[in-house]
């Protein structure tokens, strides 16, 4: 059985950002969102090592993570506090992912905020735009580093083949050589054969000669 694994790697396209409402602790907020046409949880894990690297403490809001006194370049003088959720939308039996991002003042309750407070809405499809590229970098990171895995099986399971052809192949000499022994020996029982039945006859013979001596004699 042949096991052939295909994967479709094409150009990434680089989704870009948008914003909408957003259920944040029962009431509406304006966040910034992107769609990613990857699981939840690539999307998910590259969001936090993205975020890690910025140096913010996480934290946890309902269903948002938080990342706290963030600053979002090295030169920016200004802290935020990124708020953010993935959630997984299947279609037509694909998987894609949503982020919804919103930034708050460090510290800011957001679900105290009015629904027309856009606070940062701007920078935060900013921040999705420049994290498109990052997070398509990661999700073909992580299918590489799969594939790999993939080839190191398919190795393995190669390398276990060969070894198999090697030994059914000195079982195969060996049962060889054991039919040759085996025809040889054979030959010779054949010719000991043979031998011992010229000796049954000559003895057969002599005593045949020996009762017609007998018998002439009486």
């Amino acid at each position: 059985m042949v096991l052939v694994t295909v994967i479709s790697l094409s150009t990434p396209v680089f989704s870009q950002s948008g914003e909408t409402t957003v259920d944040y602790q029962k009431g509406d907020r304006i966040a910034a969102t992107i769609e990613f046409p990857y699981s939840a949880s690539i999307v998910e894990d590259a969001f936090k090592m993205y975020m890690e690297k910025k140096g913010g403490k996480k934290d946890h809001i309902k269903s948002f993570d938080v990342y706290r006194n963030t600053r979002l370049d090295e030169n920016d003088p200004e802290i935020v506090d990124v708020h953010f959720k993935v959630e997984r939308k299947i279609f037509k039996e694909r998987e894609s992912s949503v982020v919804l991002l919103l930034l708050g003042r460090p510290g800011e309750n957001i679900g105290a905020r009015t629904i027309d407070d856009r606070f940062k809405v701007s920078d935060s499809k900013e921040l999705l735009n420049r994290m498109a590229p990052y997070i398509d970098a990661y999700n073909l990171d992580v299918q590489i580093k799969k594939q790999e895995e993939v080839v190191k099986k398919s190795e393995k399971r190669l390398l276990n083949l060969k070894d198999d052809q090697y030994d059914l192949e000195k079982r195969l000499k060996s049962v060889q050589d054991k039919i040759s022994q085996n025809k040889n020996d054979q030959l010779l029982q054949t010719e000991d054969l043979n031998r011992q039945k010229d000796t049954l006859n000559a003895i057969l013979n002599k005593k045949e000669v020996s009762q017609g001596n007998k018998l002439s004699k009486q």
